[in-house]
């Protein structure tokens, strides 16, 4: 116990200290008729992500570097994707592929660790950013995941890391198939560890597991304000000034462990939904919730900072096969259905998040004039 307490409180104070403006958040709801919706942010501070929208076919051929030179597996796409880029490079933040499987890469600062290289392994060997690709591309369920991950060694290439202005990318992986089941993916001190995702929820560091643990400490929130008349003493009121008193206590800053509490709990405590459209929107006021405006985090000093922000946001139909987001630049929503989609073309096709980084606001006004 004496070298577990601060271990962990060392790590967790050079996670805050060495590392960009991140703050990715996501979670899933389930509609009363099944369908299984997925959301995410994406919180980047360190520059601008300049995202891409890309489709990805079927018999894509695809190989891994493994950083010196050194080059990793090969293989080919089984399954056409669609997916979320970062600065227009071939590496994948989020994604789904034609059968509903759906991934979400967050970031993991100061607890990401993955295998070392081996000589002679470099046919089943690939870098962490080009794990998504794999898993899109590969999988239809979560336990064909769980059966190939652990045959695979998973490293670190530090080519791809002066690709991204020479940020550390420290991720690990929620992925979710079109039954629900989900895990979480992570690569700590060399070691895989696959975690069924029961919260349903991630966000960054540290592990699943602690987030998990952490949740004990919020088992007293409720929903539900106190019984009125509850509180009187002396004839003195000490009933609450309104509605929310229930959740008193629930962490309201943007560190990773309380929004994993608040999207668990903003999860859990979800009204009954009676289909896909009412849980999309749902999905989309939950997300608002873990927006983060500029200005409200700075990672650095005074004169020297950058600010951590919200990108885009993603909401994934998974039971449909249908993918939406909007921007910090356009909020407005935008969907791209997969069974529309043809996968078996030649190459990538890629189109910008944003046709024009401005605010689609549609003018109502001649309505009235109309009348």
């Amino acid at each position: 116990m004496k070298k577990t307490i601060p271990f962990l409180l060392i790590a967790l104070l050079l996670t805050a200290a060495s590392s960009p403006a991140n703050a990715c958040t996501s979670f899933l709801l389930k509609s009363k008729d099944g369908s299984i919706i997925y959301g995410r942010t994406l919180e980047w501070g360190a520059f601008d992500a300049e995202s891409d929208l890309l489709l990805i076919p079927r018999n894509f051929q695809f190989t891994s570097e493994l950083g010196n030179g050194i080059t990793g597996m090969s293989w080919k796409s089984k399954y056409g994707f669609i997916g979320i880029n970062m600065v227009h490079q071939p590496f994948y933040l989020d994604g789904m592929n034609e059968t509903g499987l759906t991934i979400g890469v967050l970031f993991f600062p100061g607890f990401a660790k993955y295998q070392t290289p081996k000589p002679g392994k470099e046919n089943s060997s690939l870098n962490n950013a080009d794990l998504t690709s794999y898993i899109l591309s590969q999988f239809k369920t979560v336990q064909e995941i769980k059966d190939a991950l652990p045959k695979l060694i998973v490293v670190y290439n530090m080519d791809v890391q002066k690709l991204m202005h020479n940020t550390p990318i420290s991720l690990h992986y929620v992925v979710t198939d079109s039954t629900g089941n989900s895990i979480v993916i992570e690569y700590v001190e060399g070691k895989l560890f696959i975690y069924d995702n029961l919260a349903g929820v991630m966000t960054n560091a540290p592990p699943y597991d602690w987030h998990i643990k952490n949740l004990r400490n919020y088992a007293q929130l409720t929903p539900y304000g106190v019984v009125p008349g509850a509180k009187k003493f002396g004839g003195v009121n000490f009933t609450p000034f309104g509605a929310g008193a229930g959740l008193t206590g629930l962490p309201g800053d943007y560190t990773p462990p309380s929004r994993f509490v608040r999207a668990f709990f903003f999860a859990q405590t979800s009204v009954p939904l009676d289909d896909a459209g009412a849980a999309i929107n749902q999905a989309s006021r939950i997300l608002d919730n873990f927006d983060i405006p500029k200005g409200s985090v700075r990672e650095g000093s005074p004169d020297n900072y950058s600010l951590g922000y919200t990108q885009w946001s993603v909401i994934g139909d998974i039971s449909n096969k249908q993918y939406y987001w909007w921007t910090e630049w356009n909020r407005q929503m935008r969907v791209v259905d997969l069974n529309e989609l043809n996968f078996d073309g030649k190459k990538i096709i890629t189109i910008p998040l944003d046709q024009e980084r401005t605010e689609n606001i549609i003018d109502r006004s001649k309505d009235f004039s109309s009348k």
